[in-house]
């Protein structure tokens, strides 16, 4: 058996080595541990033949690697090695540098396993061409060629937690489990930043979902992490075929296709190729670019439903809601077209437009004497950009006649539960431009106390779900005096969705609950009839006036 060729990698950011493995501590002569926090000219690289000069992040391309072959580096003992050198950039201030001793006979060999294999995880970058699959896998003896795409669920919350240092360590242990779990004959490769590929010989459909959910469940045990716990999910999509006449390009991009539904039904599932709903997703991407080109078109829209105090028929603001004229279909409502956008860059650019358009609409009322607030729903997608907070201040600031208030933004209460971390930090980073965000759909969440009492959002939007029993529902009607309770207790506003008749009207305001939204107070409505209907709606309310309001 021939020797262990040892390679060394190194994480660089600014110059300074961050994380080394063991194979570079080894082949540098330190103590295990002792290279990190060293500045990386510490080594002395030079290029061999030139005039030398420091190595780092700034090197690399900012996508991409970069071979440095036959680079000096000085060991701890003041002698030096010469290695040929791979660096891959992994962010603006950091790369992954991967070395390898230059041995007679072995450069060109360790070059093309380089070029071959994913520096951070060691695992192969590609998946091997069909022929290559038959003879490692035996497919000819009647088994099942199962091609898995593996996608990590909100990688990025790993990386916002623990920092790129972190979130790379857990990737080298999903990569090991990955390895543990399969058979010693199944082929895995990183293909992404958080992706994974799997070919697997199998006898059967049942007996690839009984390993493919011992995978899942494999890596959802806990991560230690910097001295802490963390947990992650992911998705698989799986397609299964009796024969390797598909090429493996084609077999990995319809496991890609299965992925998305899996992640689209909630992930931390799997989900097998489906032919029909490949047909159904290439429906989808046409869809997606007729958005693109709606948006251009000004083929979109925000329609404007009132939220009131119903004891005082007061207006007390407006929620945006997204609507568009297709020029061929006609009037599109968002369950037409939101949910194949939701996980897809184009809902971060339907909502950057929904706020843009409510401040203008705010800004054109008001040059009109209307002045009310107007509410905009954010995706957990388009919340999570990490230019939002600055994209929503140059907003603001295009409408400088505007309080920041005037604009409010709406969040799921699941999507809160999910990432509360990223979430408080979103609010607290939103009220300090002035700007509330209110939880939509509260009570079909879970959310626990303690999380609530420690996201600062301005309002409660009540779930209709509960608003709609609320008549004649018992448990209903416990709910909804929950929380109001709650509500009152921590502060924030109670606002029911659904209100849907005057009887649900009065039900909640006898309940407590005196601010509404639904069409019983009014459908949503074309921005040129809003300051018609408030006038409208202050001389005629619904419920009446109630005595002591002012």
């Amino acid at each position: 058996m021939p020797t262990r060729l040892l390679t060394g990698h190194l994480k660089i950011c600014d110059g300074q080595i961050l994380w080394a493995d063991e194979d570079a501590h080894e082949l540098l002569g330190y103590a295990r541990g002792t290279l990190a926090d060293q500045p990386f000219d510490d080594l002395h690289a030079q290029v061999m033949g030139s005039e030398g000069g420091s190595i780092d992040a700034l090197h690399v391309p900012a996508r991409g690697t970069v071979d440095r072959p036959r680079v000096e580096l000085r060991t701890r003992e003041g002698g030096t090695l010469v290695v040929d050198l791979r660096g891959e950039r992994m962010d603006d201030r950091c790369a992954l540098w991967t070395f390898s001793p230059v041995t007679h006979g072995v450069r060109a060999e360790r070059l093309d396993l380089l070029s071959r294999h994913d520096a951070l995880t060691r695992l192969p970058n590609r998946i091997p061409p069909v022929e290559e699959l038959r003879q490692r896998l035996r497919i000819d003896d009647g088994r099942l060629l199962a091609v898995c795409y593996l996608d990590i669920d909100r990688f990025r919350a790993i990386n916002d937690q623990f920092g790129p240092i972190g979130g790379d360590a857990v990737l080298r242990e999903v990569a090991r489990r990955l390895k543990a779990a399969l058979p010693h004959d199944a082929i895995v490769a990183r293909v992404g930043g958080d992706e994974f590929a799997m070919v697997i010989g199998l006898g059967s459909r049942l007996q690839c979902e009984d390993l493919v959910q011992q995978i899942l469940a494999r890596l959802a045990h806990p991560y230690r992490v910097q001295d802490r716990s963390a947990r992650l999910h992911a998705s698989v999509g799986v397609a299964l075929m009796a024969d390797t006449a598909q090429p493996t390009e084609v077999m990995l991009q319809h496991a890609q296709h299965a992925v998305f539904f899996a992640k689209r039904a909630g992930g931390s599932q799997l989900h097998f190729f489906d032919a029909g709903q490949a047909l159904e997703e290439k429906e989808g991407l046409e869809l997606r670019r007729h958005i693109v080109e709606g948006v251009g078109r000004n083929e979109f829209w925000l329609a404007y439903q009132p939220k009131v105090d119903m004891r005082c028929g007061r207006v007390i603001g407006f929620e945006g809601l997204i609507r568009w004229q297709h020029p061929h279909h006609g009037p599109l409502q968002p369950a037409d077209f939101i949910p194949l956008v939701e996980d897809h860059e184009l809902i971060e650019q339907l909502g950057d437009w929904a706020i843009g358009e409510a401040l203008r609409q705010a800004t054109e009322w008001q040059a009109g004497g209307v002045n009310t607030s107007v509410s905009v729903n954010i995706s957990p997608r388009h919340m999570q950009r990490p230019d939002f907070i600055e994209r929503l201040a140059a907003h603001l600031a295009r409408h400088p006649q505007l309080h920041p208030g005037v604009l409010e933004l709406e969040i799921l209460e699941t999507t809160a539960i999910t990432d509360f971390a990223t979430v408080a930090q979103f609010i607290e980073a939103c009220k300090s431009l002035g700007v509330p965000v209110a939880m939509d759909d509260f009570g079909t969440g879970y959310s626990s106390l303690t999380y609530l009492r420690r996201l600062p959002v301005a309002a409660l939007k009540l779930d209709q779900s509960f608003v709609n029993g609320v008549i004649d529902n018992t448990e209903d009607q416990a709910i909804v005096k929950g929380i109001l309770l709650l509500a009152k207790g921590l502060g924030r506003q109670a606002i029911a969705e659904g209100v849907e008749s005057v009887a649900h009207g009065q039900a909640l305001m006898a309940l407590g609950c005196t601010l509404g939204q639904g069409y019983g107070i009014a459908r949503p409505m074309a921005p040129a009839l809003v300051p018609a209907w408030i006038l409208d709606y202050e001389r005629a309310p619904l419920w009446g006036r109630a005595p002591d309001c002012a």
